[in-house]
This record gives C-alpha cells, structure tokens and sequence, in this order.
C-alpha cells in the first residue's frame, strides 16, 4: 500500500508542474508570468504541506482558518486533476492539426476546468433522493421505511450547516429507522468536537433509532472509542461495533467494524430466525454475506468514484461499486455518500440519501 501512495504523490507532483507549466505558457500574459509561477509553487508547497502535516494544522490553527486552507488546498488538487486531463486533449488535438490551426486551445481549455469545478460543485451540494423498495417475502409483520446515510465526513469543509440540511431531509422523510454506515468523520475528531457537530444528530427523528458503524476515516486519525462514547451518550445514536440488536422483535440490526472484519458468523451467533441487516461501510466481503443468509446488507465508502474517472476504479475494486442489487437471497445496496472527501465536488456521481422500504 506504501508503494501505491507514494506513486500516487509522486504522479500527481509531476502533473502539477505539467499543469503549472501550460498554464502560464500558454494562457496568462507573458508579463504576469513570474507571478503565477510563484502562485503555483506556493500552491504546490500548500497542497504536499497540508497532506503530510494534516495534524499539525488541526492541532494548531483555528476551525476557520483549516476551513479555508482545505478549500484552497482541495479545490487546487481538482484543478490539477482536471487541468491535467483538459490539457493532455488539448496537446494531442494540437500534435494531430499542428499545420492546420493556428489557435490557442489551452485559453478556453482554462475555462472549461472552471466550468467542470462548478458543475462538480453543483452536484455536491445537490443531495439526490435514491429509494429501493425491497420485498421481505412476509418476514416483516408491517412496512419499514429505513433511510440510509453514510459518508457524511464531518471536518472542516463538511460542517453544521451540511450536517443540519442532512437531517432536516432525513427527518422530511419520516423514517422507521436511519442507518449511518460510517465516515461520520473525516479523520479528526477536534474540529468535530470544536463545533458540537455531534450534538446534532439527536434532532433525528425515526420510530427505532439512528444506528451506525465505524468506517476507515472514523478510525485512523482519530478516536474511534472516544467517538463511540460521545455518539451514545451526547447524539442518541446506537453505534455497534461487531454486535446485533433485535429490533421490534421482528428484524435484526447488525453493525461490523471496518478493520476488525470479525467473521459475521460470529455477530450474528444466537440469532433467532429473524431477518437482518447488517451495516457494513466498505462493500468488500460481500459473498460472506450471501453465505450468512443476511437479508440486506448497506454500505458506502466507494463515493460511486466522486470524481471522474473514479468510478472507473471502483466498479473494479468491488463486486457491487453502487446501487442496488440482489445476490441469491441477500439484498446489497451501496451509497455514493452524502459528504465528500478530499474535493468538495462531485463529477460522474452525486450526493446521496438513501430510502430503502421493505415491504
């Protein structure tokens, strides 16, 4: 894993100066161009510094100020991602009608990395409504409407403001129960706690409760027992950790760590013969499920790639990626997530609230 961060930063370090180097050669005015050089390096320096010094930056500066440096930092990471691709087609369009245009591409080349960023921005804050209606097959006595969320990623650019638009939607949806299936946070919990972003999610509504499971970015960087805590006592929130609940006496309800990957055998041991779901962020032991019998398994962590070309990876990585689908008598449905990490954008999928009614 080692070895593939360290080509990933080391493929993105050369594409920022690919990026640098066309843009000031080929769209800003050659007497503007030290300035810019100096702009890209500074923003080079910020986008490597805020990565490999992540802690130090929450440890010692203000909410505020790590909200806007994340911006700036994050926003410049999509830039590159996106200035690299629109200048790549435009070096080949240029390399394969080289005597026959006399024009400068790279100008409206500019703007259409501007234009992608704000569709991208767009489609992060344009939370979509995705419902599944999923047949019990009479196992349940009454309709169970569940909303599903996961991905939220608390922190500095995902805040109260996105947190409470979340729950005002959850609640419109008058949900039986809400299921968080991990990334609550996005690494650090100070800025989390700093906010009192966790005391909100007691204004969620449901007739059987809010229950969650940890994901990767609830763990490391952070406090996973310390946000367990505070989830049980302070936010009314169930958090299960390897463990089930029997919920109304007729459906089970099932949480599995991200990195424990205890077996599910073993959480569901003593069950009666009830239906369950099990709550799983990643979506990477799916046969384990099937061969358990759950009834539905729910998951996120995949972002449905967030960016293009993302999904193109994730559609590989996993046997379901997003959506729905059902696999001998186990029901899978993975969300592309509400929050975003990393980018505030999202190209090629979109923010995400799940309701899943079973019937």
């Amino acid at each position: 894993m080692s070895y593939f961060f360290l080509a990933l930063f080391t493929t993105l370090f050369i594409l920022n100066f690919f990026v640098m180097w066309k843009t000031v050669k080929y769209v800003f005015p050659s007497d503007k161009k030290i300035f810019f050089i100096i702009l890209f390096l500074i923003l080079i320096v910020l986008l490597y510094g805020y990565q490999f010094f992540n802690s130090y930056f929450v440890s010692n500066f203000s909410y505020g100020s790590n909200r806007i440096l994340s911006y700036i930092v994050y926003y410049y990471l999509a830039f590159v991602i996106y200035g690299s691709m629109v200048y790549f087609i435009v070096s080949i369009i240029e390399m394969i009608f080289r005597y026959k245009l006399n024009l400068n591409l790279y100008k409206p080349g500019f703007i259409i990395i501007f234009i992608i960023l704000a569709i991208g921005t767009f489609y992060k804050h344009n939370t979509l409504l995705t419902e599944y209606e999923i047949d019990s097959g009479g196992k349940i006595s009454a309709p169970l409407n569940i909303v599903l969320v996961s991905d939220v990623h608390l922190g500095h650019i995902n805040g109260n403001a996105s947190l409470i638009k979340m729950i005002d939607k959850v609640n419109s949806l008058k949900p039986d129960v809400v299921l968080i299936a991990g990334d609550l946070i996005d690494m650090y919990l100070e800025p989390v706690l700093e906010r009192n972003m966790l005391d909100e999610l007691k204004n969620i509504k449901s007739t059987y409760g809010s229950y969650f499971t940890l994901g990767n970015h609830d763990i490391y960087g952070s406090k996973a027992d310390m946000l367990t805590e505070i989830l049980r006592n302070n936010a009314e929130t169930i958090v299960l950790r390897d463990e089930k609940m029997l919920v109304n006496n007729e459906i089970y309800i099932a949480g599995r760590d991200n990195f424990s990957k205890k077996p599910i055998s073993e959480i569901l041991n003593g069950k009666e013969d009830k239906p369950v779901i099990l709550i799983q962020h990643t979506p990477d032991t799916i046969d384990e499920a099937v061969e358990n019998k759950t009834f539905l398994q729910v998951s996120g962590h995949t972002h449905k790639g967030q960016m293009f070309p993302g999904r193109l990876f994730t559609k590989k990585m996993f046997k379901v990626d997003y959506g729905h689908e059902k696999i001998e008598d186990t029901n899978i449905i993975v969300s592309s997530g509400y929050g975003t990490w990393g980018p505030p954008i999202r190209i090629g999928s979109q923010s995400e609230i799940v309701l899943i009614k079973i019937r």
